[in-house]
């Protein structure tokens, strides 16, 4: 039988994960749960405290912020977690990463719905609608929140509007908020546009604000990975090992679908576009580029100098 205290650095409100980890303390219950919340960088940088200190580390780190987790585990900080499963072979990285969910990334709009879903669509939409968007806007602060800053990384290296995007997004004064919660709660108390949403906070808001619609767009929206792994030093690698299995059984998968957090072995109600777990990852950790990211951001949202503790 599986024992021990359990440690997850999860960034994944617990309030979503309950019914999750109501069938794993079923199936273990002596397990000792204990659930850490927080916004991505902040459990990165509670991480590599841990390696700094030389002792043991948390036992499972379960993220979104999916260059930042490839990153810990192409350094080395994963161990091998030995489990059979049933996820596509780009949702897996050898024996030591697994991708847990597939969530869209989303605009949400307030008012007639019109296509945002892409750097091109958005600044269409910013620049054709200057007043209805001036100081409207509100956008994941990619300093502090990992999942914002993929999200921008990626379309940074891939869409050839990126930088026109940037431009129309500084001219509608863009309020940056720390996470998808805040994001969230901002578009429900009055802001006219929400970017890179994750679809479960997205499809939440607009189910109780007849205002709020996800935005159309002619591509599939880009998805983003929860994504596990071991660390090399956990305290109790035996119990992260049996919650990784149950986070990717089909128990555990349907108990992630109840909670509306997209299980990755659930067919996908529409297309996305996915993000593979494999060597391409090295070009999203390129040192250079990051920080040419963060320094055109900080411009377009008028901020002059690092966000103190930022990334």
């Amino acid at each position: 039988m599986v024992r021990g205290r359990l440690t997850l650095l999860s960034a994944a409100e617990r309030r979503y994960c309950e019914p999750l980890l109501a069938t794993f303390a079923a199936r273990h219950p002596a397990v000792e749960l204990d659930f850490v919340f927080g916004i991505s960088t902040a459990l990165h940088q509670r991480f590599l405290s841990e390696l700094a200190s030389g002792g043991a580390t948390a036992d499972l780190i379960w993220s979104s912020a999916m260059d930042l987790q490839m990153g810990l585990v192409l350094q080395g900080h994963a161990q091998p977690h030995g489990l059979a499963h049933r996820l596509p072979p780009w949702a897996a990285y050898r024996d030591l990463a697994l991708s847990t969910t597939a969530e869209p990334i989303v605009t949400l709009l307030r008012g007639p719905p019109a296509p945002a879903g892409t750097p091109a669509e958005l600044a269409t939409l910013l620049r054709a609608q200057p007043l209805r968007f001036r100081g409207q806007v509100v956008v994941p602060d990619i300093e502090a929140n990992g999942l914002g800053f993929l999200a921008m990384l990626r379309w940074s290296l891939e869409a050839p509007e990126f930088d026109a995007m940037l431009d129309a997004l500084a001219m509608s004064a863009p309020r940056p908020v720390g996470s998808i919660g805040q994001l969230a709660a901002a578009m429900e108390q009055g802001a006219g546009l929400g970017l890179h949403m994750l679809g479960a906070y997205a499809a939440r808001a607009a189910a109780a604000h007849p205002d709020l619609s996800i935005a159309p767009s002619a591509a599939p929206p880009p998805a983003v990975a929860r994504l596990a792994f071991i660390p090399r030093r956990a305290a109790n690698p035996e119990a992260a090992a049996a919650f990784l299995a149950h986070l990717v059984s089909p128990e555990g998968q349907a108990a992630l679908g109840a909670a509306g957090l997209y299980p990755i072995l659930a067919p996908a109600a529409d297309p996305v576009s996915s993000i593979p777990l494999d060597e391409g990852f090295v070009r999203l950790l390129d040192p250079a580029g990051r920080a040419a990211l963060l320094a055109r951001w900080r411009a377009a949202v008028g901020r002059k100098s690092p966000m103190k503790g930022g990334t």
